[in-house]
């Protein structure tokens, strides 16, 4: 029976209580948040599991910091001009393994917005494969900028289902800037690729994405069950005949992991050298994503400014870092200006309009499209990291010639009208993406007929 959409007015009191827990406190144990809401813990799961079987919830999301991993967001906007260029930048995307994640975009122009994490030095060949689309007229024309590592990426917090929607004052939020400090903070430094290991890459790829295998791996697994998760890839790697360069990888780091300690050494050994680092420093902003249909009205905006004065990036940038809106907001700092995302109420777009036209003259404002596939967001995906040198595959056979063989198949096969995105990617905004490409457990899914099965996030 096909599902109905539920209604605001249809969650009951507590539920409406345990979505706005779950958003500001995304990680607590769930015995923490009901406590913080007076009911027991066994309440709380019963109702945790209806809220994600009606749609209304699904499990938690978490980003991972690319300047942490030696890696630089490039972010791309590329003008259209007919609705097929759409499918087709679309299908490109899906087949580049080192997109971040894109969106389609309405208003003086249309276009897409994508970011690209990747090593520096594969700049040129990032440039390579813009120009191809050019060339193809898969777009009209790009234009790239480099992100500096700063950003800010707040959820929106739930309605307090109040009467005065014009209760929170933009205008002097927007004024607050002024007092911030005129400098940017020192960014945390870059950790040492040579001190990763296998099980780190496996276990970023796992915390960024959701998978079920019989049970949901991601950013609120116990360790425990991460443990029994990865004894099972060790175990399942150990009976197969032959290997591949990365899986001999994968399974001689597993087998050092497990062999050579007790249970009680490998729980602790698991969180304090594996879990931990990867926790907490190569992963960011955690969040549990609902259905925002049955919220609030809002509409996506992105501004794209240029020619930002140093002092305004700082100020902004500690803006939204200290400061909390009653929306969602995005702020991207660029080598030449600054990139700001919002989810906003229509009362506070149009002051907000006013407030970025008064403050800044070289600006483009577009408006976001999450429909379904229109907007993706890609975890991490293992398949870009040499595991032999324990760096980043930055070769053209893999960025460039690999992407073109791919593109190619897919229009051979005319699915370019259904883009096949990767079970490592996760819907933006609650869209359901299918996916039959690469999958982050497809070490563990390995069927004896030599293929694997995939699964739909």
């Amino acid at each position: 029976m096909e599902k109905q959409d539920i209604k605001i007015d249809q969650l009951n009191p507590l539920d409406r209580k345990i979505l706005l827990v779950l958003q500001n406190y995304p990680l607590e144990p769930y015995s923490t948040m009901a406590e913080k809401l007076g009911t027991s813990t066994q309440t709380l799961i019963r109702r945790v599991n209806s809220l994600k079987k009606r749609d209304v919830l699904s499990v938690p999301l978490a980003s991972f910091v690319p300047e942490r991993l030696h890696l630089t967001r490039f972010l791309v906007t590329f003008d259209i001009s007919s609705l097929h260029q759409f499918t087709l930048l679309q299908m490109a995307f899906s087949s580049f393994d080192y997109i971040r994640s894109y969106n389609r975009f309405y208003g003086e122009k249309f276009g897409m917005v994508a970011n690209f994490d990747m090593p520096e030095e594969t700049k040129p060949l990032l440039l390579k494969f813009l120009d191809y689309l050019v060339e193809k007229e898969y777009c009209d024309s790009y234009e790239l900028d480099k992100a500096t590592g700063y950003r800010v990426s707040k959820p929106e917090p739930l309605p307090r289902y109040t009467n005065e929607p014009e209760i929170f004052n933009i205008v002097g939020f927007w004024e607050k800037r002024k007092e911030k400090a005129e400098d940017l903070p020192r960014l945390p430094s870059a950790v040492n690729l040579d001190n990763l290991e296998p099980l780190h890459y496996l276990l970023l790829q796992d915390l960024t994405a959701h998978f079920k295998n019989g049970e949901e791996i991601g950013i609120r697994t116990k360790q425990t069950t991460l443990i029994k998760h990865y004894r099972n890839i060790y175990v399942h790697l150990g009976k197969k005949i032959s290997l591949t360069e990365k899986e001999t990888l994968i399974f001689e780091n597993l087998r050092e992991f497990f062999d050579t300690r007790n249970e009680h050494h490998i729980k602790v050994d698991f969180g304090r050298k594996y879990y931990n680092v990867v926790r907490h420093h190569l992963i960011t902003n955690p969040r549990w994503n609902f259905s925002r249909k049955l919220f609030e009205q809002h509409v996506s905006r992105a501004y794209i400014i240029k020619n930002v004065p140093n002092k305004d990036k700082a100020q902004l940038f500690r803006l939204f870092h200290e400061e909390t809106a009653p929306f969602q907001t995005g702020f991207e700092l660029l080598n030449n200006g600054i990139f700001l995302r919002f989810a906003i109420p229509p009362y506070l777009d149009t002051k907000l309009n006013y407030i970025i036209w008064h403050t800044f003259k070289d600006y483009q404002i577009c408006s976001l499209d999450f429909f379904g596939k229109h907007g993706m967001y890609y975890a991490f995906q293992l398949n870009n990291m040499n595991m032999a040198t324990n760096y980043w595959k930055i070769d053209e056979d893999w960025i460039f010639t690999k992407t073109l063989a791919s593109i190619d198949e897919k229009l051979k096969n005319n699915n370019y009208g259904n883009v096949n995105l990767s079970n490592g990617v996760s819907p933006e905004y609650g869209s359901n993406g299918n996916g039959n490409g690469t999958n982050g457990s497809y070490l563990y899914r390995h069927t004896s007929n030599g293929n694997t099965t995939a699964t739909t996030p």
